[in-house]
């Protein structure tokens, strides 16, 4: 029988809705504290069970019995928490990016590795069945050398589509497209492709509630797998969620996309190969879909987690920050 882990979650909405009800799915997590703002609005979480606890101030579960902290909150108060645990060593799951901005976030990834903390960062698409099968394809040489690849991904905004002025549209607090997004779209070229190298970009801007907010970003990287990659992200009104990833390889190309309410869930996998002395023509080979959605990444993270924890993930996610940092 596998020995229970201790775990106190932090955060409201995301914490509450993503990673609550994958942690109660867990049987060996043993939630013992909730720390959240949120708390008393929800009466169904107030009676998940009498033995979790509930505290205002985070600061207080570091000094408990726990095992593993769980952290869904903004990165100007996550590079606080993930600084006060140098003195703890909790175990701990964080969310991108790290801090604010790149020198902090730098500073503390190496304040981790100097004092071996265990942790990990939630990256969705690295724990993704399909992600890691295309990486294997890259990997394998299925389709023999990669060329080229093209990403675009047009997200609905919710904040701006509401006029919501929070830290998720405030570049400078961790937020907007670039932070959000992009730094999921540099962490799994370099999962699939290597180190990005980034040649040029270009956006374009809108006024929010007097921010500079981006709104389309448009980006070429080159990586040790594959000579040119384009990337596109643009944030629109209203519609589904879409994001494609067309990857062009020498003997075919594969499509890896979604459109959906969610931007996480029902990704398909289409493969396709050269014909034989037909060099424009390509034949379906394979076809994979795979529905499910953030919970489900959530829970492959944790599971993974508790197996086994090193650093890659969060290298990946600095060094998504540090080509962000370049896009100014």
């Amino acid at each position: 029988m596998k020995k229970k882990v201790n775990v106190a979650l932090i955060g409201s909405n995301f914490a509450l809705k993503g990673y609550l009800p994958v942690i109660k799915k867990i049987k060996h997590l043993n939630l013992r504290i909730i720390c959240s703002r949120n708390i008393l609005k929800n009466s169904n979480i107030l009676s998940f069970s009498k033995k979790v606890g509930y505290e205002s101030n985070w600061k207080k579960i570091f000094k408990k019995h726990i095992d593993l902290v769980i952290c869904s909150v903004p990165p100007l108060v996550q590079q606080k928490i993930l600084i006060y645990n140098l003195k703890y060593k909790k175990k701990i799951i964080f969310e991108k990016p790290i801090s604010c901005n790149y020198e902090k976030s730098k500073t503390i990834v190496k304040k981790l590795k100097y004092n071996k903390i265990y942790c990990d960062v939630n990256l969705t698409f690295l724990n993704h069945p399909l992600f890691i099968k295309t990486q294997n394809i890259i990997n394998k040489k299925i389709l023999g050398k990669v060329i080229r690849y093209k990403i675009k991904w047009s997200v609905v905004s919710q904040d701006l589509n509401k006029k919501i002025k929070s830290w998720k549209t405030n570049e400078s607090q961790g937020g907007g497209i670039k932070n959000i997004f992009l730094t999921h779209i540099f962490s799994y070229c370099e999962f699939f492709f290597g180190k990005n190298r980034l040649r040029r970009f270009e956006f374009t801007t809108i006024n929010f509630k007097k921010l500079k907010f981006k709104n389309k970003i448009n980006c070429f990287i080159e990586n040790p797998k594959s000579t040119l990659g384009e990337i596109n992200i643009y944030t629109k009104q209203k519609g589904l969620q879409s994001h494609s990833i067309n990857i062009f390889f020498e003997k075919g190309y594969l499509e890896l996309s979604t459109k959906s309410t969610d931007w996480t869930k029902d990704f398909k996998l289409k493969i396709f190969q050269k014909q034989k002395n037909k060099s424009k023509q390509y034949k379906l080979v394979d076809k994979q879909k795979f529905k499910d959605g953030r919970s489900n990444q959530i829970y492959l993270l944790i599971a993974k987690f508790l197996k086994r924890s090193n650093y890659l993930n969060i290298d990946y996610c600095l060094n998504a920050e540090k080509n962000n940092h370049k896009i100014n």
